[in-house]
């Protein structure tokens, strides 16, 4: 039997967690916006916007990451499935080399979960100015930047289930036909 990539294990462990950590923390952000409409300072206001806008991205971030991770898991599920069919039928076992879009697929999710973070970090330091107002105009494009990659990542999460697909497809008709290559 085939053993998972460290890719795959790490996918299968990660995603639970990240999925129950993103609504906290954008239910943590509720709360600050609560506090930033009964605030008695446009200081305090401005402090409860920084760290509502930082809660409530890291926590989309955090939820995106999650369905990333388990996007993960599918290709690695495939391998493992793949592997046992070809085991079973006493033959050689072939598998798809971690494609391209797999590697990047990884890169832009670990990059936009480390944009989110770093957004986050920044919107706190943004809570601690007395006037956040050019924090702001910077850290939302930044939020944006961090949103555009792990959905790029997504997207090419979904391209690679397809050629994983397409391979194991392909090497299930060959086996079919007795076209042992």
């Amino acid at each position: 039997m085939l053993d998972p990539l460290p890719i795959h294990r790490l996918a299968r462990l990660m995603w639970a967690p990240m999925v129950v950590m993103g609504p906290m923390l954008v239910a943590a952000g509720l709360v600050t916006s609560i506090l930033q409409a009964s605030a008695d300072s446009a200081g305090d206001a401005a402090a409860y916007s920084a760290w509502t806008q930082g809660l409530q991205f890291l926590g989309e971030g955090l939820v995106l990451a999650g369905i990333s991770f388990l996007l993960g898991v599918i290709p690695g599920e495939l391998r493992r499935g793949g592997g046992e069919v070809q085991e079973a039928l006493g033959v050689t076992v072939w598998t798809l080399k971690m494609p391209l879009s797999a590697k990047v697929f990884v890169v832009l999710m670990a990059t936009g979960v480390m944009v989110s973070i770093a957004q986050f970090a920044l919107y706190v330091v943004a809570a601690s100015v007395s006037d956040p107002t050019t924090w702001f105009a910077v850290l939302g494009p930044l939020r944006e930047v961090g949103l555009g990659l792990l959905l790029s990542g997504i997207v090419l999460a979904l391209f690679t289930i397809g050629t994983v697909l397409g391979f194991q497809f392909d090497r299930m008709r060959t086996l079919v036909r007795g076209e042992e290559r």
